[in-house]
C-alpha cells in the first residue's frame, strides 16, 4: 500500500495516519473501502500490530475511518470535511498588539523571536525533563485526573505560601487562589474590583496585553510614566488627585518592557498614596524570581492590605503550563473563588500537580539560578551587539529578560518592524507598550534571541540606511 521511512523523525504511527489520510482525501480510498486487517498491514509495512492498532484508533477518533465489529476497519461513508478557507482580514502583525501576542506564542522554526516574552524551549525543558509526567502520575496516584478544588490544589498553595514567606510576604495557603496564568488573574480581578468608567492607573510603558484586557472592561486607562527607579511619583500623585483611581497595576521587579526595578523609597511612597486615596495595588511579579539578591516588593511591605499580589509559572516553567495565582486578603479570596467558579469552574489538577512536582525538591530553584546566570551573559552580549547595530540604551545593563532599545532619530519604528517581518524577524515597537499608543522611538528585545547575526545584520543595514 505504501512504505514507511525509518530514517524520518516522524513516528511510524503518525506516518501511517498521514499516508492513509492522503489516500482518502485524494480519492484513492473511496468511502466504504475496507482497509487491510491489522495483521496484514503490519506485515506489509514491517511494523508491529500495536503500531497499526494505534494508527487505526487515531484515524477512527479523527472521523476518517470507522470500525465495524467482527468485520474490520472501513473508510467512513461520510465525505471528509473540507477545511474552511483561511480568513484574509487579519490585522497586520507589525502594528496590532494581539497579533504580536499570537505570533509570540506560535511555533515557527524560521522566525527570530526578538520580541518574544518567553525563554527558549530548550531552557524550559530543563525545568520539566522527560519522565516528569510519569513520575507525577506515580507519586500522586489518581490526583492529576481528579477534579481540582476551586481554590487550587492544597499542596501547591502550601508550596506557594512557603515561597512567599521566604520573600518576606506574610501569606498562608488560605490567602492564595490559583489561576490559568497571570492573564486569567488580571481578568478575574478586573471583574471583581472594577466597573465601567473607573479610572485605572497603568505604567507607561507597560504590559500591552493587560491594556487590551482592561479596555475590554470599559475602564479609563490613566498612564503613569515608568522611570528606571520605578513609577514617576509626581505624575502618580497628580493622577491620584485628578482621577481618584480605583486600582494601580504595577510591576515592581524586572519591569516589562524596560527591565528596571523600583527602589524601596518608591515602594513606600506608592503604598502611602494607596492609603491616602483608597485604591488597590495589583502587583505583577511574574519575572520577580529572576531578580538577583535582596529585593523589595510592595506586598512585602504592605502585608496584603492594599496590595493584591499576582505571579505565574508560565514564564519560567513553560507557556503550556497555564498556572498562576493571586495572593490577597481573605475577603477578596472568597470573591475570587466565586468568580473563578462562574468563569472556568476550576483549575487543572494535572497542571497544578505538575507545577507542584517542579517546585518540590528544589528543582525550580536550581532552574531559576541557571536561567539567571545565562540571562546575565546573554544580556551583556545582546546589548553589545544591538549597540553595534546602532541602538542606544538609557539605563545600566540591569537584569532579566528584556532590553529596551532606543532607535536613532528619523527611524520610523512601524516601517522597521514591517521590514523585519519580511525577513522572518519578529520585533516589538515601543508604541505597543504605551496605553495611549503614541509614537515612541523604542523596541523591546528578548536577550535570549537578540544577538543572532541575521537580526544584527538587518538592524545595522536598516539603521544605517
Amino acid at each position: 500500500m505504501f512504505e514507511l521511512s525509518r530514517e524520518s523523525g516522524i513516528p511510524l504511527v503518525e506516518q501511517i495516519c498521514e499516508r492513509l489520510t492522503q489516500l482518502v482525501r485524494h480519492g484513492q480510498l473511496a468511502p466504504g473501502t475496507r482497509l487491510p486487517s491489522i495483521r496484514r498491514l503490519a506485515q506489509q509495512l514491517g511494523t508491529s500490530a500495536f503500531t497499526v492498532v494505534d494508527a487505526y484508533e487515531r484515524l477512527v477518533a479523527r472521523g476518517l475511518i470507522e470500525s465495524h465489529a467482527g468485520r474490520g476497519f472501513f473508510v467512513t461513508s461520510r465525505p471528509p470535511a473540507t477545511p474552511l478557507a483561511a480568513i484574509e482580514a487579519v490585522p497586520d502583525p507589525a502594528t496590532d498588539a494581539l497579533a504580536l501576542a499570537r505570533l509570540t506564542l506560535s511555533q515557527c522554526a524560521d522566525l527570530i523571536p526578538a520580541a518574544s516574552g518567553f525563554l527558549p524551549e530548550s531552557w524550559l525543558l530543563e525545568a520539566a525533563p522527560p519522565g516528569m509526567l510519569q513520575r507525577l502520575t506515580r507519586n500522586h496516584r489518581r490526583q492529576p485526573w481528579l477534579p481540582c478544588p476551586p481554590q487550587g490544589l492544597v499542596e501547591l498553595r502550601e508550596q506557594i505560601a512557603a515561597r512567599l514567606v521566604h520573600n518576606g510576604i506574610a501569606a498562608s495557603a488560605a490567602n492564595i487562589v490559583t489561576t490559568y496564568g497571570a492573564s486569567h488573574a488580571f481578568d478575574l480581578l478586573a471583574r471583581i474590583l472594577l466597573s465601567p468608567g473607573d479610572a485605572v492607573l497603568v505604567e507607561d510603558p507597560g504590559y500591552f496585553v493587560l491594556f487590551e484586557q482592561l479596555r475590554a472592561h470599559h475602564v479609563r486607562l490613566i498612564p503613569v510614566p515608568r522611570r528606571a527607579d520605578g513609577p514617576d511619583l509626581a505624575a502618580l500623585e497628580e493622577a491620584c488627585r485628578t482621577h481618584r483611581p480605583r486600582a494601580f497595576f504595577v510591576q515592581t521587579l524586572l519591569h516589562n518592557p524596560t527591565g528596571s526595578s523600583a527602589d524601596a523609597s518608591h515602594c513606600h511612597r506608592i503604598l502611602s498614596l494607596a492609603e491616602q486615596y483608597g485604591f488597590a495595588i495589583i502587583e505583577d511579579d511574574v519575572y520577580g524570581d529572576l531578580h538577583e539578591g535582596p529585593a523589595v516588593r510592595l506586598a512585602q511591605i504592605d502585608g496584603l492590605r492594599h496590595v493584591v499580589y499576582v505571579d505565574s509559572f508560565s514564564k519560567l516553567v513553560g507557556p503550556a503550563l497555564r498556572v498562576g495565582y493571586v495572593a490577597a486578603d481573605g475577603a477578596l479570596v472568597a470573591r475570587l473563588i466565586e468568580r473563578k467558579v462562574l468563569s472556568v469552574l476550576s483549575g487543572s489538577a494535572l497542571l497544578e500537580s505538575f507545577v507542584a512536582e517542579v517546585l518540590d525538591g528544589g528543582r525550580y530553584k536550581r532552574h531559576v539560578e541557571r536561567v539567571r546566570t545565562r540571562l546575565m551573559r546573554l544580556r551583556r552580549d545582546a546589548r553589545a551587539a544591538l549597540e553595534s547595530a546602532g541602538l542606544g540604551f538609557d539605563a545600566p545593563l540591569g537584569e532579566g529578560m528584556f532590553l529596551w532599545g532606543r532607535l536613532p532619530e528619523r527611524v520610523v519604528p512601524e516601517e522597521l518592524v514591517r521590514r523585519g517581518r519580511e525577513r522572518s524577524i519578529l520585533l516589538a515597537r515601543g508604541a505597543l507598550f504605551s496605553p495611549e499608543g503614541g509614537p515612541t522611538p523604542y523596541l523591546r528585545f528578548n536577550v535570549c534571541h537578540s544577538d543572532r547575526p541575521p537580526l544584527i545584520e538587518f538592524l545595522r543595514e536598516s539603521l544605517a540606511a
